[in-house]
């Protein structure tokens, strides 16, 4: 994939809110300590005049409690909204909001809904080590393809410094709506999610995690199957994407091996069967057999042979079941 060749920006003026006091609760006697982040702001100086024992410099905060501390979510939304429009500096631009910003879209569950700031870890350029940040990407009025994102670090040394990424506008730089819609598109995973979404199980989409990697971008989508009779939802499928090669397996590990060994484009993995407590149709039970029956003969062509074992069992597991339904 070619190089984002993008552009960053710092932002220390971006103060719609601030961040000025962390309130710690100790746990076993419920006593306050109030850790100044902020000693510049006005309004915490005039209540350190105030209650001049109340507060306590940040620097005194434990390490292992300082190394805890993460940039607030609704914070970073909140300034993330307004840089959104405000980031236009050209009246004329401003006037005609010609270069509004949106925050991205993705499916989460079965509804379109924006995305809300995640933590990741980022290695930023010209560094050496990977940093804790809250984001938060954006796309065009109107339009799905990403147009750039904000970061807050978390890490203590760089904590509360704001970021901005913006990507050239002649790159094509797909947005998580449009990741959806790949998945939603590759005929076998679409098909699998179609029949996992029948009869007393829900496909849930989980959050699609934008991650910055270098120059490019690595997108990440957990999908989870909850049957009527289960409790919790059990992870069944994680897709990962880069530039335009999808792949997907059972775990993030495999997913990751499938795009970076063959480019995503590869045979369809060898899906589970189903949850506990499940219960598939005779129709279901056939497709899933007859899946299980061509990776057997896929992967003994192969030479892969213990996978293929593998599948032979799951033939064999769906055959007992069509033979009860049958009884």
């Amino acid at each position: 994939m070619a190089p984002l060749q993008g552009g960053f920006l710092i932002l220390p003026a971006m103060r719609v809110v601030h961040d000025s006091v962390k309130a710690v609760v100790d746990a076993f006697n419920g006593s306050v300590t109030f850790y100044v982040f902020e000693p510049e702001d006005p309004l915490i100086q005039v209540w350190q005049r105030i209650f001049p024992e109340l507060f306590t410099a940040q620097e005194k905060m434990p390490e292992g409690l300082l190394a805890h501390v993460r940039y607030p979510r609704d914070f970073l939304l909140t300034q993330g909204l307004v840089y959104a429009k405000y980031h236009m500096t050209d009246p004329a631009v401003f006037y005609n909001q010609e270069d509004l910003w949106m925050r991205a879209t993705e499916k989460y569950y079965a509804a379109v809904q924006p995305v809300e700031p995640y933590y990741v870890m980022w290695q930023p350029p010209g560094s050496k080590t990977a940093e804790f940040i809250l984001m938060l990407p954006f796309t065009p009025k109107n339009r799905q393809v990403m147009i750039g994102w904000i970061a807050a670090m978390c890490d203590p040394a760089n904590y509360g410094r704001l970021l901005a990424y913006k990507f050239p506008k002649e790159k094509r730089v797909l947005g998580p709506q449009q990741v959806e819609t790949k998945i939603d598109q590759d005929g076998f995973l679409s098909a699998q999610l179609s029949l996992w979404n029948q009869q007393g199980s829900r496909v849930i989409r989980g959050n699609t995690l934008v991650i910055p990697i270098d120059d490019s971008l690595l997108y990440v989508e957990p999908i989870y199957l909850q049957a009527e009779a289960a409790a919790y939802p059990e992870l069944r499928l994680v897709a990962v994407m880069h530039g335009d090669n999808l792949s997907y397996a059972e775990t993030f590990d495999k997913a990751l091996q499938g795009l970076l060994t063959e480019g995503g484009k590869k045979p369809p993995p060898a899906l589970p069967l189903g949850v506990k407590g499940e219960k598939f149709s005779t129709r279901e039970l056939i497709l899933q057999a007859n899946q299980a029956f061509d990776n057997y003969l896929r992967l003994q062509g192969e030479g892969r042979f213990v996978e293929a074992a593998k599948e032979l069992t799951r033939l064999q597991e769906a055959l007992q079941q069509l033979a009860k339904q049958l009884e």
